[in-house]
């Protein structure tokens, strides 16, 4: 990485790090650890939901979060082992690591995934009181991973970024078939 970047990115985690409110750690952790529980539950939700109201309409969706979410892990884990960036806290010491981290760095696979299902579900379901709390959820998520000593910057904006697109590239790909559109 460009010597000025990796700088501006370690100083802003700096920040984030070090001038977080300590009092929501124990918050940011579980808002952190919830992700693959509340993306793999929105999907077993949809499965279920559309078994006990007989829906094609949402058994087509639940196909389509599914193949989401098998994408987004797919990717995380292709780009953290191509590019094996290692984590902020094993390169500085005031890092302090308060949350659990797997391998690689980059990309920050929680908010790569928390994006593309908040996205994609944001496609199939275009209502304002879906959209916000998906939003809101998958960017505390983001937050939560710098806060918490466990991502670059670029890591979590490499995962908005690419979480982002999958989220919006499945839907558009295999046609939106949201609520209250044609599948």
């Amino acid at each position: 990485m460009l010597p000025a970047i990796a700088n501006t990115d370690i100083e802003l985690l700096r920040l984030i790090h070090h001038q977080r409110w300590e009092e929501l750690d124990s918050f940011l952790y579980i808002v952190s650890f919830s992700t693959s529980f509340i993306t793999i539950g929105l999907v077993i939700f949809l499965l279920a939901a559309s078994l006990i109201k007989k829906s094609e309409k949402l058994r087509r969706i639940f196909y389509r979060m599914l193949a989401v979410l098998i994408i987004a892990a797919l990717t995380s884990f292709t780009l953290k082992n191509v590019i094996v960036r290692e984590r902020p806290f094993k390169l500085y010491p005031d890092i302090e690591k308060l949350s659990q981290a797997g391998s690689y760095s980059f990309p920050s696979g929680h908010t790569l995934e928390a994006f593309a299902i908040a996205v994609a579900l944001s496609i199939f379901f275009p209502k304002k009181r879906f959209i916000f709390p998906l939003i809101l959820w998958a960017s505390l998520v983001a937050y939560s991973r710098m806060a918490l000593g466990v991502h670059y910057p670029s890591d979590v904006l490499a995962g908005f970024l690419i979480g982002s697109l999958i989220g919006w590239i499945v839907p558009w790909a295999w046609g939106q078939g949201g609520i209250g559109h044609r599948a």
